[in-house]
């Protein structure tokens, strides 16, 4: 296992930082490490795509694949209020997921990590067999408030996830309804899928 070395112009200048070892590089599976090197609590996502021949492909948010499924038998919830992962449930190895509205309030769904100043956290990802990744940044999100929303997802999702692990998960109904919280970003990354994210109300806390 070692370090990947990646650093990029845009984490330099960004108060998290994340890199990936390798955690198993024969069963493709990365282990992300992310650094709040501030001093005042950050939400962010992760953005990262496939690198492959000096080329990067695939560039989404971590968690926008397969999230119906996650969300459904995984019990990885919606959050609703920003929370350090130090008081997060370690047994799901993952983030809660968030309702995240990009530069051009376009709607999708990410793993939401928050670190308290001077806290790291690491997670682990498979699906890196023979790939590496690449196109890696991170993006601080703004916490707007809590909404419902319906969501009208890809049960794509589901085939591929499930012809990839070789399992049998089931998807929840769709559309289906969630109350979390909404984080906005200043970037342009695209939802994965052809999935349709819209709140129903305007309730917000």
């Amino acid at each position: 296992m070692g370090i990947a070395g990646f650093i990029s112009e845009d984490l330099k200048k960004s108060p998290v930082t994340v890199d990936y070892t390798w955690y198993d590089r024969s069963q493709g599976v990365v282990q992300w490490n992310f650094h709040n090197i501030g001093s005042t609590t950050r939400s962010f996502i992760l953005i990262r795509g496939v690198s492959q021949n000096g080329n990067v492909s695939e560039i989404y948010a971590f968690g926008d694949a397969f999230y119906p499924l996650y969300y459904r038998n995984f019990n990885v919830d919606f959050v609703t209020h920003p929370e350090s992962l130090k008081n997060v449930n370690v047994e799901t190895n993952s983030a809660p997921l968030a309702v995240i509205e990009n530069s051009e309030s376009e709607l999708l769904v990410a793993f939401l990590y928050t670190l308290s100043g001077g806290e790291s956290y690491s997670v682990l990802e498979a699906g890196w067999k023979g790939i590496e990744p690449g196109g890696i940044s991170v993006a601080l999100a703004k916490y707007k408030g809590i909404k419902n929303f319906e969501i009208n997802y890809d049960k794509k999702q589901c085939t591929l996830y499930n012809e990839e692990s070789n399992t049998d998960y089931q998807c929840p109904p769709d559309p289906f309804t969630v109350r979390g919280g909404m984080f906005s970003v200043d970037k342009s990354i695209k939802e994965l899928f052809n999935d349709s994210i819209m709140a129903v109300s305007a309730d917000t806390c």
